[in-house]
């Protein structure tokens, strides 16, 4: 009998996912139960608006996509995802980060989650989608507690930006 592989020595897998997936039985992560720990990027389409982002202030978003990557290690793990689906969908309304003001705007639509359980590659995929789409222009969006420029990006559209971000996570794991 061959002995388990350790968790670490497994390849992680970057996993793309439809938000409606996320909490249901279709849902790979199952995070709706005992959730796994990681890294994720939520994915929003936008057309040209001006959001409110607490502390940061007003903004104006050209039309394009957003990319917010954050992570989930505490206790939680990446249940955290579920509620900014909440948030997204308007039904939840509290606004506790800035992805939240984001997120929580009518006119925005949470488009996809991407992510990878067991990796804290935060830093290292925002600083890149930053530079493989650019910077979405909100200073200190989401990296308060790091000492990168921002953990939002902004690509032309979706369906270009979502490749970009699958890829951006394979490079960094």
């Amino acid at each position: 009998m061959t002995a388990p592989r350790n968790p670490t020595d497994v390849a992680p897998t970057v996993h793309s996912l439809d938000p409606a997936a996320l909490g249901t039985d279709a849902d790979p992560l199952a995070l709706d139960s005992r959730s796994p720990v990681g890294t994720y990027a939520l994915v929003f389409d936008a057309p040209e608006t001006t959001i409110d982002v607490g502390a940061l202030g007003e903004h104006r978003l050209s039309a394009g996509a957003y990319v917010y990557v954050g992570s989930a290690f505490g206790t939680g793990g990446l249940r955290r995802v579920l509620r900014h689906r909440r948030v997204a969908a308007g039904d939840h309304d509290a606004r506790h980060w800035h992805v939240d003001y984001l997120g929580g705007s009518p006119a925005v639509d949470l488009a996809r989650v991407v992510c990878v359980t067991d990796r804290d590659v935060e830093c290292a995929v925002a600083t890149e989608l930053a530079s493989s789409l650019g910077p979405a222009g909100v200073d200190g969006f989401g990296s308060s507690d790091c000492s990168c420029d921002a953990h939002l990006a902004r690509g032309d559209s979706v369906e270009t930006a979502i490749p970009l971000v699958e890829e951006a996570f394979r490079s960094k794991m």
